[in-house]
């Protein structure tokens, strides 16, 4: 895995960023979301090593999985499992819902393993969500039943049309989809969206000032230095190293006094700095090259037109293909020399040949 995304699975390894993503996010996908998550303790919220559940998902190295208490559960355990999968790459998982409904089997068969269930026996709600920000938009189906050919299902409408917190199907959110005047305020997982989507150092400065007052508490000091180790990683991809973020002593001098900003733009400057001078650079070079060739090419026009003077068109003709890959200058002087040292267009000829 990658520092970047090391960096961004630390963040949904928080119980804050978890609570944020399912209250802010997660909510808003389905019918009455709003009052099912204020079911739920997210002081109980905890994380479960997924290995416990099946030894073959330590390779999926990017999938977390939670369980939070419900306040008040009236029908079977009073645990709901959040299955946190993040999709790091560019391209869309078209197989993704049979991989989450094999990780919610997986899961329920660990839950009863070594027992034979009975008639008031009940499995935990899971609630399967993937967190996507690539750059290509999620069109993959999010329920397994729209991976089954329609064709042999039976006609008419499906009395459960969305199946819901059994593996069947999982909620999205995909990053580059949000729009950013929506977000929900003082909320972590906004703050990730707004950073994935920043075009400039203003926005950058923005987001990061409100990541610093969001996470200005003291019991918030680990979530706060991996936030902003992850801030930098997703700013180096823009050539701009803030080391200064990970300096907590630098860091609160240049917060008291008011110079954050101030301190980021100069960071930003310099880079626009940096990379005007390479392509200042880059141009004189280019331009030296340019030069140089039109002063050869020039050099043979003229060569080319004292030959047609002392030995006629047709030997000036042939000369000039004779010439056309000479890029040496100090060639062309020798040549500038035989004209006036031949007495016959052949014996300039016969020279021209044995050039190089």
């Amino acid at each position: 895995m990658i520092p970047h995304d090391q960096s961004y699975k630390s963040m949904f390894s928080h119980p804050r960023v978890v609570e944020d993503l399912v209250r802010g996010f997660v909510a808003e996908l389905f019918e009455g979301g709003e009052e099912w998550v204020e079911r739920l303790d997210f002081s109980t919220l905890e994380p479960l090593p997924t290995e416990r559940i099946d030894s073959k998902l330590r390779s999926r190295s990017n999938d977390l999985v939670w369980r939070v208490r419900f306040r008040d559960a009236e029908d079977g355990p009073e645990w709901l499992r959040v299955l946190l999968m993040l999709e790091f790459q560019s391209s869309v998982d078209w197989g993704m819902p049979l991989r989450v409904q094999s990780y919610a089997v997986r899961l329920f068969e660990s839950l009863w393993q070594g027992r034979r269930p009975g008639r008031d026996d009940r499995l935990p709600a899971v609630l399967a969500v993937v967190v996507y920000n690539g750059t290509v938009p999620w069109t993959a189906p999010q329920a397994l039943a729209d991976l089954v050919g329609k064709g042999t299902r039976p006609r008419g409408e499906v009395k459960v049309s969305r199946p819901q917190f059994v593996g069947e199907r999982y909620e999205l959110i995909d990053i580059g989809a949000y729009k950013l005047e929506g977000l929900p305020e003082g909320n972590l997982v906004s703050l990730v969206v707004a950073a994935e989507r920043m075009t400039g150092p203003g926005e950058a400065t923005a987001v990061l000032e409100r990541a610093l007052r969001l996470l200005s508490a003291a019991e918030r000091e680990k979530l706060r230095k991996t936030f902003l180790k992850w801030f930098r990683l997703l700013v180096a991809r823009t050539g701009v190293d803030l080391d200064v973020l990970e300096d907590s002593e630098m860091l609160e001098r240049i917060e008291e006094s008011g110079a954050l900003r101030t301190t980021l733009e100069q960071r930003f400057q310099a880079l626009r700095d940096a990379d005007v001078a390479r392509g200042e650079k880059r141009g004189l070079e280019r331009g030296e090259k340019r030069g140089l060739a039109q002063g050869l090419e020039r050099e043979k026009q003229l060569l080319v037109r004292q030959v047609g003077w002392k030995f006629g068109p047709d030997v000036a003709d042939l000369a000039a293909g004779l010439l056309a890959g000479t890029s040496d200058p100090d060639r062309l002087l020798d040549v500038g020399k035989w004209i006036l040292d031949c007495h016959t267009g052949s014996e300039l000829l016969a020279r021209l040949r044995e050039i190089d």
